[in-house]
């Protein structure tokens, strides 16, 4: 606990078209900050649109 609380909290968006790869880029970064003792969190759209929202796509009407 005491750890989290010393850690400033930053968030850091990759954005760019399907394929493009913001999410091997994100896990590059994430190993990098893991092993200089951050805490590090990633929120990938693929897997957050495989839960509640799997049915949407990237279309207009989605």
């Amino acid at each position: 606990m005491e750890t989290l609380l010393r850690q400033r909290s930053i968030v850091i968006w990759f954005t760019g078209l399907s394929g493009a790869g913001k999410t091997t880029l994100g896990r590059m970064l994430r190993d990098k900050l893991l092993t200089k003792g951050f805490i590090v969190q990633i929120l990938d759209g693929d897997y957050l649109r495989s839960g509640l929202n799997k049915d949407l796509g990237f279309s207009v009407d989605d």
